[in-house]
């Protein structure tokens, strides 16, 4: 087998993970992979790009899968919310083409499934998404009625287009310490006035109220969708005794200079 097949089977097997949180809402079990799971693309005014992605019928049965693209945006919290043809702003869905757009997976087999982002030559300098969705539709029993379709499992996979020279704006507006049960959270408040997405790569160390550090969290890999605001939850590894501490947040969004934040946190 070849280095690129293995790479994408073993892609594939994490994207099943993935798509049982992205897909809970359907209450289906998912029996099939899709590899990458987010694209992410730059491209001029009028130009065109084509990529490929991974699709494996894990099952011991044939099955056919249907793909389209559809808008999607991200809730306060950071749940995907996919809404089909339903406009959401910065969205590149009618750019996107796919082929095939339906066919039949043998068991074990995996096919390629390509898809072309052709772009405007009007647009404008930005970041723009969609999502290309898998499903599994089952085969319409005999004298079913017309029409009439069952979906079993979906995958979505994320697209991003950056088209043009734009560059991410945004800040790390507040740091607020939780506690639920037995976990202790911080959630960090992030606000993006820009154009673009942007990923989190940062940290938060915690120090105590005299200076030591005693704890350093990595803040998670999420995106922040522009003209949005978000949470992005972080929970602590280890729990801290009731006292007072100091919160020291530095986030990287992709400009030159990092975002900082300072807080004191109390546990009671």
């Amino acid at each position: 087998m070849k280095t690129t097949e293995q790479k994408a089977l073993y892609l594939i097997w994490l994207s099943i993970i993935f798509s049982l949180l992205i897909s809970s809402s359907l209450e289906a079990q998912i029996f099939f992979g899709v590899t990458p799971i987010r694209v992410e693309l730059k491209a001029k005014p009028g130009s065109q790009i084509t990529d490929v992605f991974y699709v494996r019928n894990n099952s011991a049965k044939p099955m056919r899968v249907k793909v389209y693209a559809e808008n999607w945006f991200l809730k306060e919290d950071g749940t995907p919310v996919f809404v089909g043809n339903q406009p959401t702003t910065f969205s590149c869905r009618e750019w996107i083409k796919v082929n095939p757009f339906d066919f039949r997976l043998q068991p074990g087999e995996m096919k390629t499934v390509r898809f072309t982002v052709s772009v405007p030559a009007e647009t404008e300098a930005g970041g723009y998404h969609a999502a290309v969705s898998f499903e599994n539709v089952p085969e319409a029993p005999t004298g079913g009625r017309l029409g009439q379709v069952a979906f079993t499992g979906k995958i979505a996979a994320a697209v991003y287009m950056v088209v043009g020279k734009v560059q991410p704006e945004g800040s790390l507006e507040d740091l607020v310490f939780e506690q639920q049960g037995d976990s202790q959270l911080i959630k960090l408040r992030l606000s993006n006035s820009g154009k673009t997405h942007f990923r989190l790569i940062g940290e938060i160390i915690i120090r105590t109220s005299e200076g030591k550090k005693i704890l350093t969290l990595e803040i998670p890999d999420e995106p922040v969708l522009p003209g949005t605001e978000r949470f992005a939850a972080v929970q602590l590894k280890e729990k801290l005794p009731p006292g007072t501490y100091r919160a020291e947040v530095k986030l990287d969004i992709g400009r030159d200079e990092l975002l900082g934040l300072e807080k004191e946190i109390i546990v009671k």
